[in-house]
């Protein structure tokens, strides 16, 4: 009677630790995590590049041949100006950087512009969380 008695309770702790693991699974698929690209990731630059394009109005701007794979942020801001004297100088008018942030959530890489919060999914799964 005894042995039945654990049996039962030892179940119920193994069925009580898989249901949290599984939630906690579950809930960590949702998870959007900063990324990476791995090097060689040429279809994935160029998808990019075509977002972003896209996402400033059609404005072709460079971009790096290794973007993301150092940082999982992209900056676009205007060049500052050197004065004869070789100082920078930064024109008061300058408008404020736009920021794009590589982002893994689950198996999906998604490319978010951050001062308005607009999201694309890339189709390459090939990006890394930096955790």
């Amino acid at each position: 009677m005894k042995t039945k008695h654990l049996f039962k309770a030892k179940k119920a702790i193994t069925l009580s630790i898989l249901a949290f693991t599984l939630s906690a699974c579950s809930l960590q698929a949702h998870q959007k995590e900063a990324a990476l690209l791995p090097v060689k990731s040429e279809q994935a630059r160029a998808e990019i590049i075509n977002i972003v394009s896209q996402s400033i109005g059609g404005k072709r701007v460079p971009i790096a041949a290794d973007v993301f794979q150092h940082s999982s942020r992209l900056l676009l801001g205007k060049k500052a100006v050197n004065s004869p004297n070789g100082i920078k100088v930064i024109p008061s008018n300058i408008d404020a950087a736009i920021v794009f942030e590589l982002i893994r959530q689950g198996d999906t890489c998604l490319l978010r512009r951050i001062n308005n919060a607009q999201e694309w999914q890339l189709k390459t799964k090939r990006c890394y969380s930096l955790n």
